[in-house]
This record gives C-alpha cells, structure tokens and sequence, in this order.
C-alpha cells in the first residue's frame, strides 16, 4: 500500500512537472498577445502557437489563439482582398482545435466571428449563406456553454450592421452587448489560458451604442 501510495505520488508530481512548462509558455505568449497591434507581431505569434500545439497534442487552447491572432488581422485588415485569405488561416487552426474538442463554445464563437469577417467582403452576396452559417455557430456557442460572454459580444457587433426591418440596429446589438456584460461580471476563466477576452471591448461597444441611440 505505502509503494502503491508512492508510486502514485511520483506520477502525479511527474505529470505536474511535465504540464508546467506548457502552462508557463502559454502564459508568456498571451501576454505579449495582449499588448500585440500590428499584422507581422500576430502572424509570429500565431506560427509560435501553432508550434505548441503540435507538440501538445491533446490541448486546444495554442491552435484557438492562432486562430484568434488571425481573426484580429482579418477585423484590422483595411483590404478586403486580403480578408478571405486570413479567414482560411483562421478556419484552419479552428478546425485543428475542433478535432481536439469538438463541442467547445469558445471554438464555436470564434469561428462565428470569422465568418462574419467573410461576409463583410460582400454583405449583399454573402449575408444568406455565411451569415446563417455564422449565426448558428453563435447559438452553437451559447447552448454549449451558457455563461460565455463572448457569442452575445460577436453578436451585438453583428447587429448593428444588418438593417433593423431584419433585426438588427443599434437597438438590437445593444441589448446583445447588454447580456454581454452582464455574463462577463460573472463570468470566471476555467485556467490562466481560457479565453477572458472582450470585456473592455464590450464596454467600449455599450457605451457608443448608447450614444448613438440617444442622438437619433
């Protein structure tokens, strides 16, 4: 029995050991990510998360945050030619993750908002068929996990630009944005890599839809 309990502490010190470095190099990467603000310091960050998810292969926070550094080159991209091919790169990872976990809301939000980067090239052609595909990976997203903030985030910034006869306005995204920010007031990390992005954002968001609807 006392081997048994040994034997079983060693392991357990082992795998912790073993988790840490991964832990600790997500970290660092997040936080140079935090402060990123140009296409070449995403793009090195996205080729540096990818290299860690090929060596963990069960975790799929590195290949999310490759994706995410592409979805923020396509939302800052002034070229709209340039847009579908960084959405690929983004899909691309997102797919890598899906296989790792498949029912992951945060996955499925961020694959929304690419999508939706995809029909800003062409909203007339491409609202029918890529914004239903976008909008159901939303509600994919909220069903899996129902205090996840950031589907109700995507959507509000969404709404305001489809036509309110369709549902959309600065009304609407405001009340998206709303439920937003009172899912992030409680919502909690499930580690120091989760995803915990887009309350400041949100914030910024509420209060521009708030003065645009007091101007009409």
């Amino acid at each position: 029995m006392t081997i048994l309990f040994i034997s079983l502490f060693v392991c357990t010190r082992m795998s912790a050991q073993t988790a840490h470095p991964f832990i600790s190099t997500m970290e660092t990467q997040l936080k140079t990510l935090d402060t990123a603000s140009t296409g070449a310091t995403l793009m090195t960050l996205a080729n540096t998360f990818e290299r860690i998810g090929k060596t963990e292969k069960n975790r799929w926070e590195p290949y999310y945050y490759a994706a995410f550094c592409y979805a923020m080159m396509t939302a800052g991209s002034p070229d709209k030619s340039r847009i579908d091919v960084l959405a690929d790169k983004a899909e691309g990872y997102l797919n890598d993750a899906t296989v790792i976990d498949a029912n992951n809301s945060e996955v499925n939000a961020l694959r929304a908002w690419v999508l939706y980067m995809r029909v800003s090239v062409d909203p007339m052609a491409r609202w029918q068929t890529i914004g239903r595909e976008a909008a159901g990976y939303l509600e994919r997203s909220k069903a899996q996990d129902p205090s996840n903030p950031r589907p109700y985030y995507i959507e509000g910034r969404t709404k305001l630009r489809v036509p309110e006869g369709l549902g959309g306005g600065a009304e609407a995204a405001l009340a998206s944005v709303n439920t937003s920010l009172e899912k992030f007031a409680a919502f909690k990390p499930a580690s120091t890599i989760a995803p915990n992005w887009g309350k400041q954002p949100a914030e910024r968001f509420q209060r521009d839809l708030n003065a645009k609807i007091s101007n009409k």
